[in-house]
């Protein structure tokens, strides 16, 4: 299930929530409370002639008394920044108000893996799932505790964007537009012949079949199909569907690549409307990659590696896992300019390089070229420093080398500027 929210602009920011305090001055006021409920004649009295109650220590003292390892360690909790999905994340451990000498970093959550190096708290997120994803970062340093919280906007397809064409400030309060969910895309948005199904979360049984359009459309908002040609309204819960034999006929009528979908819902007495817009694709390029060496040999000591997809206009945000033999696909591919990098945590965007997918491509292959230094066995900080040091070879060499269809990208004409002294 595909879940299509209404994407608003939200700032970002820093908070910090420290319960250290708090649990110091409850504590005082219970020692004070005990002291004065004895000091008034409270509290539970010993029978006559019984032999006098040793004296309770109290939990200062217990607490004064109990070995260091013991001690309840301070945890504080902060909100970090969002952050991108399929990309490197350095944050500098001055700047979040964290000791650069801390002395280890658990992630869990949508995070899989961090590192803590030179000042820095370093981390890798996933692709992009649609969703907004989570996850928390738990940093000791001594007997303190940190628990950084993340929060991964996505970027992906699936986040449409709502429209309202009513006026901006009318003394009215902003009504709360419903969530719209999307039943049967595939990943990254692809429309194949499944079942597809729309639904606004929480509107009731609304009666939304006769005004309501959905519209297919190029870049250039032409017209290529409409959906109330091919869906079935469900009056029971407002919803409209497309059977598996109408999906056959309206790709038949589309073209391959990303494609705009416009979704306009109206009731019956006109008295509710809403509009969302979206992204999805039929049938994007496959793009096979591989790693490989300055002498043109294939790279397969870094199975398991995440190779990372970033696009610059769509916004297409992906991770694929290198294998055994050195390659990784990435599968839908719209046409757009895209970076592609290792989540290296040590050396970050060391092997990486830039791919343009053009229209109507179907096939593309990438090849990404690993410096000298990356296929040491250490590949430490300190034993890449020393290599660097001693051999001189660039250790930020990037490179990488792209076909559509088999065939190399045009050439282009980039032009000469002359400089006069």
């Amino acid at each position: 299930m595909a879940t299509v929210k209404n994407v608003f602009q939200t700032g970002r920011r820093t908070s910090i929530d420290t319960g250290a305090d708090m649990k110091a001055t409850l504590l005082t006021m219970a020692v004070l409370a005990n002291a004065l409920l004895v000091a008034c004649g409270g509290g539970t009295q010993a029978p006559p002639g019984s032999p006098p109650a040793a004296e309770k220590p109290s939990d200062t003292a217990l607490a004064a008394k109990a070995p260091p390892s013991t001690l309840p360690a301070s945890v504080k909790h902060i909100q970090l920044e969002e952050v991108d999905p399929a990309e490197v994340v350095i944050l500098s451990l001055q700047d979040i108000d964290l000791p650069a000498d801390a002395d280890s970093v658990t992630p869990s959550g949508a995070i899989s893996n961090a590192l803590l190096m030179d000042g820095t708290l370093r981390f890798s997120t996933p692709g992009d799932t649609g969703e907004d994803q989570e996850a928390t970062l738990e940093i000791k340093s001594g007997a303190a505790t940190t628990i950084g919280h993340v929060l991964i906007r996505s970027q992906r397809l699936t986040a449409a964007q709502a429209y309202d064409d009513g006026p901006e400030d009318d003394g009215l309060p902003v009504p709360v537009r419903p969530r719209l969910i999307v039943d049967g895309l595939g990943p990254n948005n692809t429309i194949t012949d499944a079942p597809l199904a729309f639904r606004l979360q929480g509107v009731g049984a609304l009666d939304l079949k006769d005004k309501s359009k959905g519209l297919v459309m190029d870049k250039n908002n032409n017209v290529l199909g409409r959906l109330e040609d091919f869906w079935s309204f469900n009056p029971t819960d407002s919803s409209f569907s497309i059977s598996v034999s109408a999906m056959q006929r309206l790709l038949h009528t589309l073209p391959s690549g990303d494609l705009n979908l416009g979704l306009n819902f109206v009731s019956k007495d006109a008295e509710f409307a809403v509009n969302y817009d979206m992204l999805v694709i039929k049938q994007g390029a496959k793009v096979s990659g591989r790693l490989q060496s300055l002498n043109g040999d294939p790279v397969t000591t870094f199975a398991g590696r995440k190779i990372l997809l970033n696009g610059y206009d769509a916004r297409m945000r992906a991770e694929t896992v290198v294998d055994a033999n050195g390659t990784f696909t990435f599968e839908n591919v719209i046409p757009d300019t895209y970076l592609l990098t290792w989540n290296d945590l040590r050396n970050p965007y060391i092997v990486g390089g830039s791919m343009a997918i053009y229209q109507d491509t179907t096939q593309a292959s990438v090849t990404l070229v690993v410096p000298p230094n990356m296929l040491a066995a250490d590949t430490s900080s300190a034993g890449l420093a020393a290599q660097r040091a001693g051999a001189g070879t660039p250790l930020s060499y990037v490179s990488s080398y792209a076909t559509q269809d088999g065939t190399p990208p045009p050439p282009r004409d980039i032009g000469t500027t002359e400089i006069t002294p």
